[in-house]
């Protein structure tokens, strides 16, 4: 779940109209944008991949949200139809984020708010560097088996693509670092993640180096623990 406190303070203020979420995925920040605005007259989920959509759909529950598989490339909606758009550390999934922006503005109403959310590689504690290491390897072994995904942006990269997309930030808000994870029980949970990742990747030519990888990360993790880097909401509205 996210623990964004100063962007959730933002956002209360906000009724959010009609609220497109671009790459959902499994609903973490989708459930952290129905508790956060003020209110909101619909909502839509969006990603590329049915199976997340299914498991958003069961953990958002009963609140009344539609889920579309469709691509950022081409968003199956009409010209400035949402007030409200919002996408979660996917940038760096975008093979073009730029245009993927310029897509999202597209659908978005003049005067619509559009709300970034990204992770930022930039002076990581350990239990932080654990986690890009991790996210490395994962955007390595998803590469590898044919699909973009590169490593996390530092501040400077995110806004150079904020800048060539036209958006002038209004707000933008650096989140508080989120509690380091640190438990046993956690710990054997996120072990368990990574051996699963690894074994999904043992067919490919890099197979046995991801595990080396794999297993690294797990030394780190008991080491430091486990730490989300810094993350960056960047709030714009559309001219």
């Amino acid at each position: 779940m996210y623990q964004l406190s100063e962007l959730q303070k933002y956002l209360k203020r906000i009724n959010a109209g009609h609220l497109l979420d671009v790459a959902t995925g499994e609903g973490d920040f989708l459930l952290f944008l129905l508790e956060s605005f003020s209110s909101f007259d619909s909502a839509t989920a969006l990603d590329i991949n049915v199976e997340n959509l299914k498991i958003a759909k069961n953990r958002v529950g009963r609140q009344k949200v539609d889920f579309i598989q469709g691509n950022i490339r081409k968003l199956p909606f009409e010209d400035n139809y949402f007030n409200t758009i919002t996408v979660s550390n996917s940038l760096h999934h975008f093979d073009n984020p730029v245009k993927a922006i310029q897509s999202m503005l597209r659908v978005l109403i003049p005067g619509g708010l559009l709300v970034i959310n990204e992770m930022v590689n930039e002076h990581l504690n350990p239990a932080q560097q654990v986690h890009f290491n991790y996210h490395s390897l994962k955007a390595e072994i998803d590469t590898e088996e044919g699909g973009y995904h590169r490593k996390i942006y530092t501040r400077e990269e995110l806004m150079e693509i904020i800048q060539e997309s036209a958006l002038l930030p209004a707000v933008t808000i650096i989140s508080e670092d989120p509690p380091i994870i640190n438990s046993h029980e956690k710990m054997w949970q996120f072990f368990r993640k990574l051996d699963d990742l690894v074994s999904n990747a043992s067919h490919l030519p890099d197979g046995l180096a991801f595990e080396q990888r794999a297993q690294n990360i797990k030394e780190m993790i008991e080491a430091n623990g486990f730490q989300k880097p810094p993350q960056i909401g960047i709030l714009a509205y559309k001219d």
